[in-house]
């Protein structure tokens, strides 16, 4: 499934025209540099148990968990705005290989999902730190600086940025099944956070394990205590955002005229 320059392209006209996907992409980057300036403006040392207890790295990402609504309806509206309007059957009238297509549509909207959540998490990492760093998270406190050249919180922030645009291709995929873009951000949503709320309600085991298999598990995973690791839940995302592709490209051959 490779895209041609043609259809990479006529898929970044088509994306830039779509309404709607230019202001999903402000609130990516704005909540996930507002709100996270929020949480950590809003966060001091006193009334922690002891030194050192708080991850201010994953404290200046909160924003991302946010943002997730924005990526969401960004992937969606990036392949039902054709959809919506009917323009799908002369997209596919126009370049009848049906895999170069979805493969064009995931590579501009995931690149561009990449390219603003990796400048808006990094903006948020530095603003974050900055404003910890005046509220008392300090190396006296037990709470030494972070910085990107140390691999820990490197691999944190990269993979913020990677679920961002992982998120951004399964919507797309989930798009492309519905075809529908009321109903595929409801479903997209439910999949996201309602595991987490039910998981809580549930015996520990059975909730770790409904937690573990849920898309935003990869982003999750970064978190002290989470059930699976950094690397094992991004693949989890992964594979659902491949699963999505996979099952979008198979109904789009034998559905879509």
């Amino acid at each position: 499934m490779i895209a041609s320059t043609h259809a990479l392209r006529a898929e970044w006209t088509k994306l830039r025209s779509v309404r709607g996907t230019p202001t999903a992409l402000l609130a990516l980057a704005g909540l996930t540099i507002a709100l996270g300036a929020v949480s950590c403006a809003t966060s001091h040392t006193e009334g922690f148990g002891s030194s050192g207890e708080v991850d201010v790295v994953m404290l200046s990402l909160v924003g991302v968990y946010f943002a997730q609504v924005a990526v969401v309806a960004f992937g969606v509206l990036a392949v039902c705005g054709e959809y919506a309007t009917g323009t799908i059957r002369a997209t596919f009238a126009a370049n009848p290989r049906r895999r170069q297509v979805l493969a064009a549509k995931v590579a501009i909207t995931a690149g561009l999902a990449l390219a603003v959540g990796a400048v808006a998490t990094v903006i948020a990492f530095y603003a974050g730190q900055a404003l910890l760093h005046g509220n008392g998270f300090i190396y006296d406190n037990g709470y030494p600086a972070a910085t990107l050249a140390d691999a820990e919180t490197l691999r944190k922030v990269a993979v913020a940025i990677v679920y961002v645009g992982l998120l951004a291709v399964l919507s797309l995929g989930v798009g492309a099944i519905v075809r529908h873009t009321a109903t595929a951000i409801s479903v997209l949503l439910g999949v996201l956070f309602l595991p987490w709320i039910v998981g809580q309600l549930l015996p520990q085991k059975l909730g770790e394990g409904i937690e573990k298999a849920t898309p935003m598990v990869g982003l999750a995973a970064q978190e002290r205590g989470a059930p699976i690791g950094p690397w094992a839940g991004l693949a989890v995302t992964a594979a659902w955002a491949v699963a999505a592709v996979v099952v979008a490209l198979w109904l789009i051959r034998r559905r879509d005229a």
